[in-house]
């Protein structure tokens, strides 16, 4: 008797191992094969025209401003920087704390607009290396199959600063990359 239980009970999981089998065989789409992919540095030059994922600008911020929105020039705490600027020669004080900030936009196939889909990177000569993820991430905007979103590096909350005659910090790739 207890034979044919076990027996049964085999059979039964193999019965429904099988089910699932078919299931994710006949079903597209069920099994995830995306994976990272460089979305490149391309800048985009009109954040709000196109479809395109790409950068949309690179600015420098006091330590301790708000990143939850937009950033433009005027918003207090703006130090350097704008939209569809490649990061070169900016003016920034010395002995100020501040903040690296990359604002970028990803479309629904490069981040199924989701923000855990979405990476940046980006290489700083002295304190950040590419492999160093940003402190903070916020999605500034999420809808019209496209999300935004500032990466800022603060250095643990505690900004960065430059000596007085310190020059040519040079910040040499920023890249983004899609789950895709």
């Amino acid at each position: 008797m207890e034979k044919n239980s076990k027996i049964g009970t085999l059979a039964v999981i193999l019965f429904v191992v099988g089910i699932v089998f078919s299931v994710l065989t006949i079903l597209p789409g069920v099994i995830d094969h995306r994976q990272w992919t460089v979305l490149a540095s391309q800048i985009v030059d009109d954040p709000t025209t196109g479809t395109n994922s790409g950068i949309c600008g690179f600015y420098v911020f006091e330590t301790g401003s708000t990143y939850t929105a937009n950033l433009t020039s005027g918003d207090g705490g703006f130090l350097a920087g704008g939209s569809a600027i490649n990061a070169t020669n900016l003016d920034v004080p010395h002995s100020t704390a501040f903040d690296l900030i990359v604002w970028a936009r990803f479309n629904d196939t490069d981040s199924g607009l989701d923000v855990s889909f979405t990476r940046c990177n980006l290489t700083w000569t002295g304190n950040i290396t590419g492999t160093t993820a940003p402190d903070h991430t916020h999605v500034t905007y999420s809808g019209d199959d496209m999300i935004y979103v500032n990466y800022v590096w603060d250095n643990s909350n505690a900004g960065y600063t430059i000596n007085r005659n310190q020059k040519n910090i040079a910040i040499d790739d920023i890249i983004i990359k899609g789950y895709k």
